[in-house]
């Protein structure tokens, strides 16, 4: 297969259409999941919306970080397989160990341009944010391993290393504490349910493309773990306008919220019980008669 019939065979209607509608299927019901969730951990309507909000940015930031470690890796093997000959070839072949640090930079502002510019994480702190990506990084460990010992491919061995090298690199440097460190980790544990979320939704996809030969067993495994990636930020980037239209059409009394809180924090406070007050009351009353 050329790289032209490669390419065409990802993008031919109506499969690529339907491949995206499984997205924006899925993705929808990880958006009722994350809702459900919401409410069942608050009551005020505005805690509920922003608890949404968080996991669901915290979902987009997973979903991105693995896409763009998995797109350069992709690169690495389309380019492997499909040049052979030439100037560039001889170039490539020289320099490709070099090239891959190259694509892993690359990858990380790929990243960063999901999130600040195809859509902007905007209630996501620092430590949230640090914490998602740690867990991204467990998320693509699990994809490692599965490509290693259960698909038994040994031709990504060498991404392996690479990548655990970034990952070491990105989260245990000299002037860390083992404090923070442990905080972090804390921190990425909370998100180990958007992760299981984030790798069901791909195995959805891995088995409906592999069931249906829409996703090529002989293509590489790379390489239709990325297209699915890319499907999941395309499904993404149409169904995040959504809950921002459905949240923004509701009307919230902030007064409301403000009088449940004030109630919740009053009715907190422990009261005496009635019998204890009535013996006060009479044994004042006989010091009194004395």
């Amino acid at each position: 297969m050329s790289y032209s019939e490669y390419i065409q065979h990802y993008f031919t209607f109506p499969d690529c259409i339907i491949f995206l509608i499984l997205n924006i299927a899925v993705l929808a019901a990880i958006y009722f999941i994350f809702h459900l969730y919401a409410k069942c951990k608050f009551e005020a309507p505005r805690e509920v919306q922003h608890e949404f909000f968080s996991l669901s940015e915290r979902y987009y930031e997973l979903i991105f970080s693995g896409g763009s470690i998995i797109g350069f890796m992709a690169v690495y093997y389309l380019i492997n397989r499909f040049v052979t000959s030439g100037p560039f070839f001889r170039f490539w072949d020289s320099y490709k160990d070099y090239l891959l640090l190259v694509f892993m930079i690359i990858s990380i502002l790929f990243n960063s341009l999901c999130d600040h510019i195809l859509i902007r994480l905007k209630r996501l702190d620092k430590d949230e944010m640090a914490s998602i990506r740690l867990t991204g990084m467990l998320y693509m460990i699990i994809i490692f391993c599965y490509i290693k010992f259960i698909y038994e491919d040994n031709n990504y061995d060498m991404f392996i290393t690479y990548f655990l090298t970034l990952m070491i690199g990105r989260f245990v440097y000299f002037d860390a504490s083992f404090k923070d460190f442990i905080h972090c980790i804390k921190q990425a544990a909370y998100n180990i349910p958007i992760m299981l979320l984030g790798l069901s939704h791909l195995g959805i996809l891995c088995a409906y493309g592999y069931s249906t030969s829409y996703l090529l067993k002989h293509n590489g495994v790379i390489t239709n773990i990325f297209f699915s990636h890319l499907y999941m930020i395309v499904a993404i980037f149409i169904m995040h306008f959504v809950p921002e239209i459905h949240f923004k059409g509701k009307k919230y009394d902030d007064r409301n919220d403000h009088r449940r809180s004030k109630c919740k924090k009053k009715s907190s406070k422990p009261r005496r019980p009635r019998e204890v007050v009535d013996e006060e009351i009479d044994i004042d009353i006989e010091m009194i008669d004395l």
